[in-house]
């Protein structure tokens, strides 16, 4: 009879031990399911800025050539107007005191 219940009390204290060890087992399979997703998070964060600078570059590169261009016809149209003026001032000048001195 007191082996048996020193069979109960083994198997007991073994069924403890069990259990414990099979929630230490969880505790540390949650970390470190919680340490890999923190991982992988970290990862795409950084996948992501990486991504944005290299857009950024890109953008900044576009935008210059955009800005280029438009200086370009900007610098064109300026070159016309100017021209015209040059060509036509004294003409213009002329029509007014005409036009004053006719009235």
């Amino acid at each position: 009879m007191e082996d048996m219940i020193g069979k109960i009390i083994q198997m007991d204290k073994e069924a403890r031990e069990s259990l414990t060890k099979a929630n230490q087992l969880k505790i540390d399979a949650e970390r470190k399911i919680s340490d890999i997703k923190e991982q992988r998070r970290n990862e795409y964060i950084d996948k992501a800025r990486t991504n944005i600078k290299i857009l950024e570059k890109e953008e900044k590169v576009k935008a210059a050539v955009k800005l280029k261009i438009i200086e370009n016809t900007y610098e064109q149209k300026y070159s016309r107007i100017e021209k015209v003026y040059y060509d036509n001032k004294d003409k213009w000048i002329q029509a007014i005191v005409d036009r004053v001195i006719q009235k």
